[in-house]
């Protein structure tokens, strides 16, 4: 076991499903390629990972996961408890860019009224009961990505993978005289399997085999200052303490600091704390020292620059960005691909997962759900396809039942970045606790889903459909009734800047 893993790790693995014979390379160390391997392994495929970096991930701030990632923890013994461990329940305040509250805390609880198996779910997925209403619900998890990277990374080694490091992939093909796919090294070696899977983040050069062509991320004109550093650092500063508060059970209360418009160079910005962890980030215009990484950081005095520009800023705040360590100061750029509806390769062998396929503002919330998610469908797809011969239907019918979901979350991200969260769109100027792209992001339809079931479900409706056009087929893990029209990132925007409302067909609320 690696030096990092916690040496207190419950050691009980789920059971293996029959070997299919299938080799899986996944090109990718981030939490989508880890959560791969892991659901790839339990469904009875031989797994390998690589990974660019040369050592484990440990940059990063925070995100958060709902029920559907939950849910399948609740299969690895280990994952489960130890996600009970670090995980967090946040609630939200919004402030303005004084850090004066305007409302809030308010729960972040994800309401179901109808719920099917509610004791199953509630018993299973240590989900919240709302014993008034007998109604249950689920409550927004936040993680640590160190932590929650590291989780992920224990579990594969209880099962015996480990994660190559220090590979870099320049190039992705495929070979169909033995039907096989695979991927050159920066040094010249190739590596081979049945199946690639393209994990590699934004800049993945998979683009090219699964679209035609090199499809470079664009820049979305912003950047966000982002670091996440031990409490302990900030508790000889009491007017820290008590302006970026916790709930009294020592709960995180996730600030959001909005302006009544573009304030300076910064549009939105957030801090929190737990018992563990400080966290801050400020969105702002893009900058020279921007780039879409995890490991090249910056100094405060770049972010003095920003909040110098924000009238009425509060000298704690910049107390907080001063005391941050050299190396845990990112100005991470927030760069964008539109929609894709194409996530594999033409015979199917070599398929994207996670930022690969589809890029997520950080306002939507939902990106590292969504890769996980798409680890799980992948990964059940597979198992139902039964050998290799099947492989190219297993990622087409994957890439079918996750394609229009994904789109609608990342259109919720867009539409949040464009109103400062929803609230911007209330038209009455006061500032509600859940606006309603929250409440879209919020919904049942976005928490309730379950990735595995649904692939077993709709695995051969969909196959049926890619074989015969003719034959309709329509997800039912999106907003119910809504159906997908293609767009694109600038347009949208623009649009919702110009004070357009969005088209979102259906209802987005339950």
């Amino acid at each position: 076991m690696s030096p990092h893993a916690d040496k207190n790790a419950t050691t009980a693995v789920p059971k293996r499903e029959s070997a299919l014979g299938i080799s899986v390379l996944i090109v990718g160390g981030g939490v989508a390629g880890l959560m791969a391997a892991l659901e790839m392994w339990r469904q009875g495929l031989d797994v390998q990972i690589i990974e660019r970096s040369t050592s484990r991930l440990t940059a990063g701030d925070g995100f958060s996961i709902s029920h559907t990632i939950i849910r399948a923890f609740n299969k690895w013994p280990y994952l489960r408890k130890k996600n009970q461990e670090i995980t967090g329940h946040p609630s939200l305040a919004w402030h303005n860019l004084k850090g004066e509250r305007l409302n809030g805390p308010t729960d972040m609880i994800y309401p179901s009224p109808k719920v099917d198996n509610s004791k199953e779910d509630a018993d299973n997925a240590n989900i919240n009961k709302n014993n008034k209403e007998g109604e249950v619900s689920s409550s927004l998890y936040r993680h640590s990505r160190p932590k929650f990277h590291l989780m992920l990374e224990t579990q594969l080694e209880q099962i015996g993978l480990k994660v190559q490091y220090g590979k870099r992939v320049v190039r992705y093909f495929e070979t169909p005289e033995d039907e096989k796919a695979g991927v050159e090294l920066e040094d010249g070696t190739t590596l081979k399997a049945d199946l690639v899977v393209a994990a590699d983040g934004i800049g993945s050069h998979s683009t090219k085999i699964t679209l035609g062509k090199e499809v470079p991320a664009r820049s979305t004109g912003l950047s966000v200052y982002r670091a996440a550093y031990p409490v302990g650092i900030i508790e000889s500063d009491p007017e820290i303490l008590e302006k970026i508060d916790t709930t009294p059970d020592g709960e995180s209360i996730a600030q959001l600091w909005i302006g009544d418009s573009l304030q300076g160079d910064a549009i939105t910005a957030h801090f929190a704390r737990n018992k563990d962890e400080i966290t801050w980030a400020i969105t702002h215009k893009v900058s020279k020292g921007s780039s879409e990484s995890w490991s090249k950081t910056v100094v405060p005095e770049d972010v003095f620059k920003v909040t110098s520009t924000i009238e009425g800023w509060p000298d704690y705040a910049n107390r907080v960005i001063a005391l941050t360590p050299k190396d845990k100061l990112l100005d991470f750029e927030l760069v964008w691909r539109d929609p894709q509806p194409i996530w594999t390769s033409s015979s199917g062998r070599v398929v994207q997962i996670g930022d690969a396929a589809h890029t997520f503002l950080p306002t939507a919330g939902n990106g590292a759900s969504q890769g996980l998610e798409d680890a799980i469908s992948l990964a059940k797809c597979l198992r139902i396809a039964g050998n290799k011969e099947n492989i190219t239907e297993a990622t087409k019918v994957h890439n079918k039942l996750r394609y229009e979901r994904v789109a609608c979350l990342q259109k919720l991200g867009i539409c949040n970045q464009a109103t400062q969260y929803g609230q911007k769109s209330s038209g009455s100027g006061e500032t509600k606790s859940k606006p309603k792209y929250i409440r879209m992001l919020m919904a049942p339809w976005t928490w309730k889903h379950d990735p595995e079931n649904y692939a077993e479900e709709k695995y051969h409706d969909a196959l049926a459909a890619l074989k015969d056009d003719r034959v309709p087929f329509q997800n039912t893990n999106v907003p119910h009734g809504c159906v997908h029209k293609p767009w694109n990132f600038e347009s949208l925007l623009k649009s919702l800047e110009d004070g357009a409302e969005p088209d979102l067909e259906g209802d987005w609320e339950s």
